[in-house]
């Protein structure tokens, strides 16, 4: 008699795909504990925007350390080319970008 086959059937599964998600920080000085000012995320969705808002912020972070404890990792600190006084210039803060690397189901 020929054996049978012991092989399960095997039910069909959603392809899972990771994607980096990105996160700029804006903080008040170059340390990760410092505050930070400004927050902006962008998420890895074809239809994402980025929303600018006049309310009150609610950001999960109060500093750069909160979001690394949280699991995003910092692919850039900010430049310290030389000290400067940021009163004249249009940018916010020392700039961190953090990514986070998670599965989507798609």
């Amino acid at each position: 008699m020929p054996k049978k086959s012991s092989k399960k059937c095997k039910k069909k599964k959603k392809a899972k795909d990771k994607r980096q998600r990105l996160l700029y920080l804006h903080a008040r000085s170059p340390s990760v504990f410092s505050e930070i000012l400004g927050y902006t995320p962008i998420e890895p969705l074809a239809d994402y925007r980025v929303e600018i808002t006049a309310e009150e912020p609610d950001w999960p972070y109060r500093t750069v350390h909160g979001a690394i404890v949280d699991g995003w990792q910092v692919v850039q600190f900010p430049h310290l080319q030389a000290p400067f006084d940021d009163s004249d210039l249009d940018v916010v803060g020392y700039e961190f970008i953090l990514q986070k690397m998670e599965v989507i189901e798609a």
